[in-house]
């Protein structure tokens, strides 16, 4: 039995984002109150961190960095509280999330910029 994200990957292709021979991005099932919340998966069901997860990290970090580009930061999320433990992959959320900011709060996470001249209320 494949696992929800091996499935997805299967049966989501028209909410793809970015597809390449190692991974999938596209936006997570529950948004949790967030505008944009979305993941990376690794096509390969595994769950060690690896050589290719770490590139596939820097890939997802270059994609978010366009993909949040109306956002100061956003969050890349470990998957410490993951409902799917057992498959690689991250997600990247902005901070709106009412549902998720707790949580966020408590799960290990980098504040990575989009625009580095941003500056709060443009001062």
């Amino acid at each position: 039995m494949k696992c929800k994200l091996c499935r997805a990957l299967e049966n989501e292709k028209d909410k793809y984002l970015y597809e390449d021979d190692l991974c999938v991005i596209l936006p997570t099932k529950n948004m949790k109150g967030h505008n944009k919340r979305i993941m990376i998966v690794s096509k390969d069901h595994n769950l060690q961190q690896s050589f290719v997860t770490r590139i596939l990290e820097s890939r997802f970090i270059n994609f978010c960095i366009d993909y949040f580009d109306e956002e100061p930061t956003f969050a890349l999320c470990e998957s410490t509280y993951a409902t799917i433990p057992d498959h690689w992959h991250k997600i990247a959320c902005d901070w709106k999330g009412e549902e998720d900011i707790q949580q966020l709060h408590f799960t290990p996470h980098r504040a990575i910029k989009t625009n580095v001249n941003w500056r709060p209320n443009n001062g």
